[in-house]
C-alpha cells in the first residue's frame, strides 16, 4: 500500500542527513530567514511527527516529553526549546528522526489489516480536507509533511552560505 512512499522518505531522509551536514550546533537555535524557524524546531517537529506516525499504526512515542516542545501548535521560540536542562545537538535530534521515520516505514510496509488504514485518523488540524483516513496520514507524513520541512531545513542550510547538494 505505502510501496512509493516508503522510497520516497528513504531518499528524504538521506537528504536531511546531507543536509544537517552543514550545520553545526551553534546554529541549531538561530532563526532562518524567510520561514523564520530555528533548525533545532524543524528538526525536533519532524522525530515528534514520525513517532505520532508510528502510534497511529500502533507503535510508540518514545519522546513524550516533545511533544510539547515541537508537536503541532507548538512554539518555535529557541530559549524554549531545551530538553530538560539541555539544548538539544544535531546529533540527538537526527538519530530520533532516522529512528522515528525507520520504524514508520517498518510498521507501513507490515500494514496488511488495510481497514484500519480506512478508518478515520482523529488529528483535528486537518477537518475538512481529503487527509482523511490513517492511511493518508501516513503517507502525508512519509512524503509531503516531510519534504515541507525538509526544505525548510535546507534553506537554513543556505542562509547560511552553501551551495545547493546537487
Amino acid at each position: 500500500m505505502f510501496d512509493s512512499a516508503l522510497k520516497i522518505n528513504a531518499f528524504q531522509v538521506n537528504l536531511l542527513l546531507k543536509t544537517v551536514g552543514d550545520l553545526d550546533d551553534g546554529s541549531l537555535y538561530e532563526r532562518c530567514p524567510g520561514h523564520n524557524h530555528p533548525p533545532v524546531w524543524i528538526l525536533g517537529h519532524l522525530a515528534v511527527t514520525g513517532e505520532f506516525g508510528q502510534q497511529l499504526l500502533g507503535g510508540d512515542v518514545f519522546h513524550p516529553g516533545w511533544l510539547q516542545l515541537f508537536g503541532p501548535g507548538s512554539s518555535d521560540d529557541p530559549s524554549g526549546l531545551v530538553d530538560g536542562d539541555a539544548r538539544f545537538t544535531i546529533s540527538t535530534l537526527t538519530t530520533a528522526i532516522e529512528t522515528a521515520y525507520a520504524g514508520l516505514r517498518d510498521l507501513a510496509a507490515k500494514c496488511s489489516d488495510s481497514r484500519r488504514m480506512d478508518e478515520p485518523h482523529g488529528v483535528e488540524i486537518f477537518p475538512g480536507t481529503s487527509i482523511e483516513t490513517i492511511g493518508d496520514m501516513i503517507t502525508l507524513l512519509l512524503t509531503n509533511h516531510f519534504g515541507f520541512h525538509l526544505a525548510q531545513l535546507s534553506a537554513c542550510r543556505r542562509s547560511r552560505g552553501h551551495g545547493p547538494l546537487f
